[in-house]
């Protein structure tokens, strides 16, 4: 049964204007708009954002957390197909770490660069310094350059996706944390671990 408490029509457009903005402007702290779902995971925010971004033309895949409940709950509530992580349009990692898996993701081809992963992470705080891993960034969208660190994120595995970054191809990033922040960092952000 699909969630009552998300409007798909109203509460879609809030969210996605959010997640334009910290598209736009790369390493941006933004709020998401406060939307109570009833969620099987304990960070709902990532499932906002997927529930904005999946439909029954994408395909999504849960690595980690409560996998089997929010795959059920994302299929449930969006009508998108899971699948393999090599064939996956978005990428949802809980606990910090693919454990290496990630590297197996969809980075696009130079004829169609858009098919890479958008992978979010949910993390248990970002802000502009500290955390498990801080991260400087520069290049389009970005005046100068910014800082961005996150806490419940495993340097090896930001690390692991440096090492796939080869734009045009790579991968979308999309932080969210427990207190309905996000940041993005697309794949065209210069990325730096300090």
């Amino acid at each position: 049964m699909r969630d009552p408490a998300f409007d798909v029509i109203f509460d879609t457009q809030r969210i996605f204007r959010s997640l334009l903005d910290a598209m736009a402007n790369p390493g941006r702290i933004i709020t998401l708009p406060d939307i109570r779902i009833k969620t099987p995971a304990a960070n709902m925010h990532p499932l906002l954002l997927l529930m904005t971004l999946l439909d029954h033309e994408v395909s999504f895949c849960v690595m980690g957390g409560a996998q089997t409940q929010v795959t059920e709950y994302l299929k449930t509530n969006t009508w998108s197909k899971e699948s393999r992580l090599e064939n996956s349009d978005f990428v949802l990692v809980y606990g910090g770490s693919s454990h290496g898996l990630i590297r197996g993701a969809r980075v696009g081809t130079l004829e169609y660069p858009d098919e890479g992963a958008t992978v979010i992470y949910d993390t248990d705080s970002i802000g502009d310094g500290g955390g498990d891993v801080l991260l400087k960034l520069s290049g389009p969208g970005i005046a100068d350059k910014c800082m961005i660190g996150a806490r419940g994120i495993e340097q090896n595995e930001i690390e692991n996706v440096l090492m796939m970054q080869d734009y045009p191809l790579g991968l979308d990033l999309i932080f969210s944390d427990n207190a309905g922040r996000i940041a993005c960092i697309p794949r065209s952000t210069t990325v730096k671990v300090i």
